[in-house]
C-alpha cells in the first residue's frame, strides 16, 4: 500500500483528511512526509518574506 502514501500526504496537506484518518499502517510515513513538507513550506515563506522586506528597504533607500 506504499503507493497510497502520496495520496494521503496530499489529502492531509490540503486539509481534506486528518492524520488520524490515515490507515494506521501508513500513518507514521504520511505524518513524517507531511511534517517535512510543512517545514519546507515555512522555510520558503520566510525566505520570500525576507526577500520582500529587502526589496522594500532597498526601495526606501532610493527615494531618500
Amino acid at each position: 500500500m506504499a503507493y497510497m502514501i502520496p495520496i494521503y500526504v496530499n489529502l492531509v496537506m490540503n486539509g481534506r483528511k486528518e492524520i488520524e484518518e490515515v490507515p494506521s499502517t501508513l500513518r507514521n510515513q504520511v505524518k513524517k512526509k507531511v511534517e517535512e513538507l510543512r517545514l519546507e513550506q515555512q522555510r520558503i515563506q520566510s525566505e520570500e518574506t525576507e526577500a520582500e522586506q529587502g526589496l522594500f528597504f532597498m526601495g526606501d533607500d532610493e527615494n531618500v
